[in-house]
């Protein structure tokens, strides 16, 4: 099961091996933070509007309710570490801190990837990860506190290290495409209307065959993809703040039929769009009563 896709956990931890290349069938999104590191390999890693080159060594910082994707570089070997947790998991530790913001930095674009890390960073990073996933196997309310203060540990030092990273050293590891920059904005303003490769591309005075292939290369989503992920942010923001029906939501939002706005949905978010409806509805009534 997906932790991600899962909105009754708050944490969960898992460490994941693979022996040649791999990459997601489609991006995806949650209403949690994640913390990604790379042990071996590498990987082009898609969040919201920007791909990125992942090396062994590189910390990714997935902020709530972000889409992203990632795919190996390479038909090499590749592991890594992932940790997801839901701001209610840190409740009680944030409350004892209330002048510390332990979250906010994930979420800020300019921090989406660390990777000026020295040897002694990474071995300290990956120390507090293990630890985690050691506790993450004891039950017991001491083990969860101790897992909950190595995590809060955690996001303050990758925070102090966002602060500390040279700006250039994230411009660098940025893939980008002046085309691509245009036809993003481009999508941005018209994805609720009819959009299609060949019209697309014919708009820009490229083949559609270039875009197809110039699209995949830079950003590591098809054309399709990425349009859909733009109306399924669109789309969970209608939901969030109204009363729609769930059919006049997908057309707004592009879809041209309901039932492939809920397929779309469902792989996006891991919930159809009645129970992501209901899902937040609650997440929201619980915020308000605390």
């Amino acid at each position: 099961m997906n932790s991600g896709y899962s909105p009754d956990l708050d944490f969960y931890i898992e460490k994941v091996e693979r022996p040649g290349a791999y990459e997601m069938t489609t991006f995806h999104t949650h209403h949690k933070y994640e913390i990604y590191y790379e042990i071996e390999g590498s990987h082009r890693y898609f969040i919201e509007d920007t791909a990125y080159v992942v090396n062994a060594g590189s910390v990714v910082l997935i902020g709530e309710n972000q889409i992203h994707k990632t795919g190996s570089i390479g038909e090499g070997p590749s592991s890594r570490i992932a940790v997801i947790f839901s701001p209610n998991y840190l409740k009680e530790l944030s409350a004892g801190f209330d002048d510390v913001d332990f979250f906010d930095f994930l979420s800020s674009g300019r921090n989406h990837l660390i990777n000026h890390i020295s040897v002694k960073q990474q071995n300290r990073i990956h120390a507090m990860l293990q630890q985690m996933m050691l506790l993450q196997e004891v039950s017991g309310r001491e083990a969860q506190t101790a897992n909950k203060l190595i995590l809060g540990t955690l996001l303050l030092y990758l925070k102090h290290l966002c602060d500390m990273q040279p700006e250039r050293g994230r411009e660098n590891a940025r893939v980008s495409n002046r085309i691509i920059d245009q036809i993003q904005s481009y999508i941005a303003v018209h994805y609720a209307e009819k959009l299609t490769l060949t019209e697309i591309a014919a708009k820009f005075y490229i083949s559609p065959y270039y875009l197809s292939r110039l699209f995949k290369k830079t950003i590591n989503l098809s054309l399709v993809e990425y349009i859909n992920g733009i109306r399924i942010k669109a789309a969970q923001s209608m939901i969030e703040r109204g009363d729609e029906s769930i059919s006049a939501v997908a057309a707004k939002s592009g879809f041209m039929t309901t039932a492939h706005f809920r397929r779309v949905f469902k792989d996006a978010t891991g919930l159809s769009p009645q129970q992501y409806r209901q899902y937040y509805r609650q997440v929201t009534k619980e915020d308000a009563e605390e």
